[in-house]
């Protein structure tokens, strides 16, 4: 009997002690998370085949007339993990928000066409988005930075989102801010 009661209390020793070991799955997603940034697009109704548009710039007229909207395109390595989109600002970051400023967040196929000088996408000629993924109202605060989640995903190679002034909206609105390294659109994955 003694010699069981010694059996026992081994076997239990051994699993809290086992159990007590990270699991190596859980190690690796231990590590840091890693950001990347998008390659930019800007349409613009009011010049429908012009391509190459500079500036990160949703907006419309009243009546949703000549609007602009921006694609943002992110590589991701394969066999990344936990995609989430975001936008940060630095504290007392600028910009530009007049309006509506609601705005929609549309899910598209990709990658978009490329040539020397970058996407080549423009109002008459870029796809049409599959399904909304979020929306979002772009702020920033004077004293602190501002980081915002719009969606989480299974990451893909490429992912692609096309940004739009809410639809449901006719009136006039602006969202326009620089897209930098530190400030604007990001992809963080991996965490």
């Amino acid at each position: 009997m003694q010699f069981l009661k010694s059996i026992h209390l081994s076997l239990l020793a051994l699993v809290a002690l086992t159990s007590a070991l990270p699991a190596p799955e859980l190690a690796e997603r231990a590590s840091p998370c890693t950001t990347v940034l998008p390659a930019i697009a800007r349409v613009d109704e009011a010049r429908p085949v012009e391509s190459y548009l500079p500036g990160f710039k949703i907006s419309q007229d009243n009546g949703a007339t000549n609007r602009n909207d921006v694609f943002a395109e992110f590589t991701i390595p394969a066999g990344s993990w936990g995609c989430t989109l975001q936008y940060s600002f630095s504290a007392g970051y600028s910009l530009e928000l007049s309006g509506q400023t609601a705005v929609e967040v549309y899910a598209v196929p990709g990658p978009l066409n490329r040539s020397p000088h970058g996407i080549d996408v423009s109002w008459d000629y870029c796809p049409a988005p599959l399904y909304q993924v979020g929306s979002v109202n772009f702020e920033t605060s004077a004293t602190q930075t501002t980081t915002r989640t719009i969606n989480s995903f299974a990451c893909a190679q490429t992912m692609t989102y096309r940004f739009t002034i809410a639809d449901w909206s006719t009136q006039a609105g602006n969202v326009e801010f620089e897209q930098k390294n530190d400030a604007g659109l990001r992809m963080v994955y991996g965490c």
